[in-house]
């Protein structure tokens, strides 16, 4: 017991410190736009409140983390209740435990078809994880051949279910897509990533000059879903997809993995779920 308070502990102590060291980086990035426009003047409060939801997001992501080793616990095996299938897709160095309030709030809302994607974040490349990500969409498409599906993706979980739906042809296309805090230019943050996978992430680098290439466009509705106060997406324009077909929504004030546990985010989702369905 007291190994696992002590590894607790250590894990604690290291997730404060990296939000303590990424904030510091965030507020560096966007000082100037306190002092250069007057929608910079509440910085030190944005930073402020993303700080505190940082901390407490933490906590979560400790507790629940475990919990996404069990792919029992995330994977149904056959669609039963009416209605489109939702693909949960999380981000870097996460697991599937991350929706794990989200995901309730998506059923208590009525949609009960959730599948879960964990990929791994290391030894790995981000070309490999897609390949990964689009045969997990098409065993899903197994499952529900006839029904719509809906990609959400948290980080880079959103920028796999973007360049799903650029690239996706025939029955495979997605009713809609959601992303949240999603490097859709990358990070200058991703300088700091371990592996390959992390580092090729970096702001407008090769990726994402090889993603932005020929005439990339949405085949369905999108929305992006950007905090004032995400401390992993730098600059705040990294959240932006380079072609028009969009809409982007702020958030309240929320740290990068914080926006997993918001209520108002999951809001926020479902009425796009929603309108989209009743358009069909």
């Amino acid at each position: 017991m007291s190994v696992l308070f002590l590894l607790i502990a250590v894990l604690f102590l290291f997730s404060i410190s990296a939000a303590l060291v990424t904030y510091a980086f965030f507020w560096y990035e966007n000082a100037w736009r306190a002092r250069c426009s007057p929608e910079g003047a509440g910085l030190g409060a944005t930073l402020l409140s993303g700080l505190l939801s940082s901390f407490i997001s933490v906590v979560f992501i400790i507790l629940s983390y475990p919990l996404g080793f069990f792919g029992s616990l995330w994977k149904p095996e056959k669609v039963l209740a009416p209605g489109p299938v939702i693909v949960l897709t999380h981000g870097l160095y996460h697991n599937a435990s991350g929706w794990l309030l989200f995901s309730k709030r998506l059923r208590k809302a009525g949609f009960k078809n959730i599948f879960f994607i964990n990929y791994g974040s290391f030894f790995t490349s981000f070309e490999n994880t897609f390949e990964k990500f689009e045969k997990f969409i098409a065993d899903v498409s197994l499952s529900a051949p006839d029904r719509p599906f809906y990609l959400i993706g948290h980080s880079l979980g959103g920028l796999l279910s973007r360049v799903y739906a650029e690239r996706a042809c025939g029955g495979l296309v997605p009713a809609g897509v959601i992303t949240l805090g999603s490097p859709n230019r990358g990070s200058k943050l991703a300088a700091f990533g371990l592996g390959e996978l992390a580092s090729s992430l970096i702001y407008r680098g090769p990726l994402f000059t090889r993603i932005e290439s020929g005439s990339a466009r949405l085949p369905c509705p999108g929305l992006a879903l950007i905090s004032p106060a995400d401390n992993m997406v730098l600059p705040y324009e990294a959240h932006m997809v380079p072609y028009e077909g969009w809409a982007y929504c702020q958030t309240s004030p929320l740290s990068h993995t914080a926006m997993l546990y918001s209520q108002s985010v999951a809001r926020k989702v479902i009425e796009f779920l929603e309108a989209a369905e009743n358009r069909r």
